[in-house]
């Protein structure tokens, strides 16, 4: 009788293991079946049958061609600019504020308003030309040496000086520019008369000139201007004083 028991339970007990089993094994079964691999589902996208479709060129259109000319440009192949565009003024009169011939005439009236105007005033002034020496007085120092600088104040024609001390000829002739001549002259002990001489008129009038004159130590002794006749002169005296 008690083995006939114990054959029992020997016999019930493998029917639930098998089950147990079975259960297990068909969850393993099923968890073989997703692929975790990478910590994450695959999941395929699914396919969307309303996407726009991708534009594709058509390869039967011909190639646009890249104009040579454009509104007066000139272009190459690649359409960059080959030359700049010339600018020109119109040729209708009506582009000026004023006729041509109008503006023209009224240039001309001023311009030769202008030339008689300078004629009468030339005239005028060789009419009134000082035909003698201008004095400039006399100066005192004992700088060895004066440093005279001149130049025409007027129109550049041709006027030319000499320059004299105690009526000897220090520097026979020198031409009156726009720009300043320098002329550096040694002084003697005493009384020294320095000219300046006219030697001709320009084709304007009289001999103009404006004049500085500077001590050794470059301190302005005196400065004028003069106008002369020819073989006029401009005088002042320098007196050298001993440096004892």
């Amino acid at each position: 009788m008690i083995k006939n028991r114990r054959n029992h339970k020997l016999q019930a007990f493998p029917k639930g293991m098998v089950f147990v089993l079975f259960l297990i094994f068909a969850g393993f079964n099923a968890l073989g079946q997703i692929d975790n691999r990478g910590g994450s589902f695959k999941i395929p996208a699914a396919k969307d049958s309303t996407a726009t479709p991708s534009i594709q060129p058509d390869k039967s259109a011909p190639d646009l061609e890249i104009p040579r000319s454009q509104g007066g440009l000139k272009l190459d192949a690649s359409g960059k600019l080959v030359e700049r565009p010339v600018l020109r003024a119109p040729e209708s009169s009506d582009f000026y504020m004023l006729d041509r011939e109008d503006f023209a005439d009224s240039g001309k009236r001023y311009t030769d308003s202008m030339n008689e105007y300078q004629a009468r005033l030339d005239k005028e002034r060789r009419g009134n030309i000082p035909r003698e020496n201008i004095d400039f007085g006399v100066f005192k120092g004992n700088s060895k040496q004066l440093i005279i600088k001149c130049r025409d104040f007027g129109a550049i024609d041709n006027d030319r000086v000499a320059i004299l001390n105690n009526d000897r000829t220090v520097v026979p002739g020198i031409f009156l520019a726009g720009t300043f001549t320098q002329i550096t002259m040694q002084l003697q002990e005493g009384f020294n008369k320095i000219a300046i001489k006219a030697l001709n008129q320009g084709s304007l009038g009289a001999n103009t000139a404006e004049f500085y004159i500077y001590d050794e130590l470059g301190n302005l002794v005196y400065s004028n201007q003069w106008l002369l006749a020819t073989g006029f002169e401009a005088q002042f005296v320098y007196v050298k004083e001993s440096s004892n």
